[in-house]
């Protein structure tokens, strides 16, 4: 079984088109839990509404406002099922994605990438809004160890390894070695939980499968807004990444490892100066 944790919090506008990307697709083998991170905004009253009575698979959790990082550990600590995913409250599943992914997890692994859409939306009067949809896809391979996609990661840097929300987790290797998101920390926390996953994995698979839209609705949200101590915290993310990549990695040279370092540093100095300038 699947466990997908969906944490809400004062979304009560996005509920509809979210959840109805995944109450709409048949799923007797998921366990959708949805964690309310304090919500007063009529969040949890749509959700009761938007459960029906037949849908014993779905649990509602009501939490006081701490947090995605915590809501997500609540929901991590109450599933059943074999592997966890993750999806943020004013996304969308991707047509279809149950059944792609059952296909896909045939072929065992500890850690299941998928691609996803990132679709920016601009209202557009009378006309609804507009939508302009850049894919993000991978290949469909299949890695032994996590130092064989250590390796692949390090000279392509192309395998959407930042989100939790593409991701299948197993949720035994979580508990066996306490993997659970940082709580408190103001960007990056997917990053970190991914970087503490890898270090503990063994087979990873990566498929072209799309898993979820990514609306990028709120031009202030986190992924693009500076915060207090944004440079020391951007700089313990890259140095997070490059020790946990090359440390997994056995099959590149010091210099494909100095380089990628070199490389992964280029790109976090680049996009904060892109954010200054916003």
């Amino acid at each position: 079984m699947l466990s997908l944790i969906i944490p809400t919090y004062n979304c009560i506008e996005y509920l509809d088109e979210t959840l109805g990307s995944v109450f709409s697709q048949p799923a007797d083998d998921v366990e959708l839990i949805l964690v309310d991170d304090g919500s007063n905004d009529g969040t949890v009253e749509k959700l009761r509404s938007m459960r029906s009575g037949s849908q014993d698979h779905v649990k509602i959790l009501l939490c006081e406002h701490r947090g995605v990082s915590a809501a997500r550990n609540t929901g991590i600590d109450a599933a059943t099922g074999d592997m966890i995913a993750f999806m943020d409250c004013d996304d969308c599943l991707a047509d279809d994605f149950f059944h792609k992914s059952r296909m896909v997890a045939r072929q065992a692994a500890d850690l299941y990438i998928f691609g996803f859409e990132r679709v920016e939306i601009r209202d557009a009067g009378e006309m609804g809004r507009s939508e302009t949809v850049t894919p993000m896809l991978l290949e469909d391979r299949y890695y032994e160890t996590a130092s064989d996609f250590a390796d692949h990661y390090i000279r392509s840097r192309q395998l959407l390894i930042y989100s939790a929300c593409n991701k299948f987790y197993r949720k035994s290797l979580l508990d066996r070695h306490g993997i659970r998101f940082r709580e408190g920390m103001e960007f990056g926390e997917d990053r970190m939980f991914n970087f503490d996953y890898l270090r503990i994995c063994e087979s990873i698979l990566t498929s072209q499968v799309v898993m979820f839209r990514y609306m990028q609705r709120n031009p202030d949200s986190a992924s693009k807004r500076l915060f207090p101590d944004y440079y020391n915290t951007i700089m313990k993310l890259h140095k997070a990444k490059t020790d946990c990549f090359t440390s997994l990695s056995k099959g590149t040279t010091p210099e494909e490892k100095a380089d990628f370092i070199a490389c992964d540093l280029n790109t976090e100095m680049r996009r904060m100066k892109e954010r200054t300038r916003e």
